[in-house]
């Protein structure tokens, strides 16, 4: 425990160095670009299911736990206003978000070189944006399912309670829904151990990603919910910018989160070397 706060502190250090804030900022900005149509995706989506308020209802109360009200207001509107939009509309909005996707992960990958003090332009141009474009749908498919679980896991949860003898009904509720966040858990710490693996430009083993997977992940959820209660309790961004305040508090939730997913790669790095070092000194050949 003591060696790993020593390279917390070190991986907060070199973050520092790395501008690991000013790198967070261009991947809330690409992020920027790559939920607004993903939500417009999604609500259209929802809207051409049989009966669509069950979705709504349940997105709504997710969203009601991590995000301010302000954005609330914003993401009720497109689902609100999905009726009218063209059937072209949902399409070109994909492009768009993936799009938007994969500048968030070439951000992130620039970040990941700066951690591992990779030399710039070992990636060329053309290896960086497929890389980027790839992992995009690898990233889809557990996210889509850590999504799933979240929104509906609660259905879930209940189903299994209906369905259990009576006298274990409580037991069983608890296990499914302890279930049902450790398997949201794993899905975004397989997320991240994906992107850290393939998007840094060097060697870096399933292994060693995972110390750095994990810590981004509770970072990033302790700070969703922290600033989400900050917001609600505290703060109120459409006062002070009026019309572009749900727009601004997203852009601080994103940039929280991706803060998190850098400082995952520095204790990743910060931790490959350790262990270099530490390899290199055991060595016989080094003595």
């Amino acid at each position: 425990m003591r060696r790993f706060w020593a390279h917390l502190r070190l991986a907060a250090r070199n973050g520092f160095h790395h501008d690991v804030f000013g790198t967070a900022k261009g991947c809330a900005y690409s992020a920027v670009f790559a939920v607004f149509p993903a939500l417009i995706v999604t609500a259209a989506v929802i809207a051409r299911l049989p009966d669509s308020s069950l979705f709504r209802q349940q997105f709504s109360l997710i969203f009601d736990r991590v995000l301010p009200p302000q954005v609330l207001t914003l993401l009720a509107s497109y689902f609100r206003h999905t009726s009218e939009t063209s059937a072209g509309l949902p399409v070109s909005a994909s492009i768009v978000s993936l799009t938007g996707a994969s500048g968030v992960l070439l951000t992130l990958m620039e970040g990941f070189r700066r951690a591992y003090g990779v030399p710039q332009g070992t990636w060329g141009f053309w290896k960086r944006r497929i890389v980027s474009f790839l992992l995009v749908p690898i990233s889809v498919l557990p996210l889509g399912l850590a999504s799933v679980l979240v929104v509906f896991g609660h259905y879930i949860s209940l189903w299994f309670y209906v369905l259990a003898p009576y006298h274990s009904r409580d037991i069983i509720y608890f296990v499914a829904t302890a279930a049902r966040w450790v398997i949201a858990l794993a899905g975004t710490v397989t997320i991240l151990s994906f992107i850290y693996h393939f998007g840094t430009p060097s060697s870096v083993s399933w292994r060693r990603t995972l110390p750095g997977a994990l810590f981004a992940t509770l970072l990033w959820f302790a700070s969703t919910l922290g600033f989400g209660w900050y917001v609600t309790l505290f703060a109120n961004y459409s006062r002070v910018y009026g019309s572009l305040g749900a727009g601004i508090a997203l852009l601080v939730w994103l940039y929280l989160a991706s803060i998190s997913v850098l400082l995952g790669a520095e204790l990743n790095a910060v931790r490959q070397a350790h262990h270099i070092s530490h390899r290199m000194a055991s060595s016989p050949l080094h003595g």
